[in-house]
């Protein structure tokens, strides 16, 4: 059985590094979707189900720690990736403690990039997908 194709909601302002993200997930067999603010984070995840979500830490509207909260609150199981600009050893752990499954910083190596999404996604790591739970 081929592994299914997995949905990743990309919160990231930056159209630049979203596009980079999303351009580095398709060719490896996921949907992308974006988001440019809390917003429309909070927005899709309360009316779709995703399998990842890529948090970035400058939005306009609120924080990523505050986000990464509310995810956690409205997903439990869905791992959170931060792929921050903050690169302080506190910063990382913030996140974590938020909720966050993993954080890298930026600029990013694509190679680990991937590396780490893919390990996140692994399907020993995640389950069935929610239509194939029924």
């Amino acid at each position: 059985m081929l592994p299914r194709e997995r949905r990743i909601l990309c919160a990231e302002p930056h159209e630049d590094t979203c596009s980079l993200i999303s351009t580095l997930l398709v060719r490896q067999g996921h949907q992308v979707v974006s988001a440019k603010t809390i917003g429309e984070c909070l927005a899709l995840a309360g009316r779709e189900l995703f399998d990842l979500y890529i948090l970035d830490d400058d939005y306009i509207d609120g924080t990523s720690l505050e986000l990464c909260k509310q995810l956690r609150r409205l997903t439990p199981e869905t791992p959170i990736l931060f792929f921050s600009s903050h690169a302080f050893q506190r910063d990382r752990d913030c996140g974590l403690e938020a909720g966050a499954s993993a954080y890298l910083t930026k600029p990013g190596d694509i190679f680990e990039i991937v590396q780490t999404i893919n390990a996140i996604l692994r399907p020993s790591a995640l389950g069935p997908a929610p239509n194939e739970a029924e």
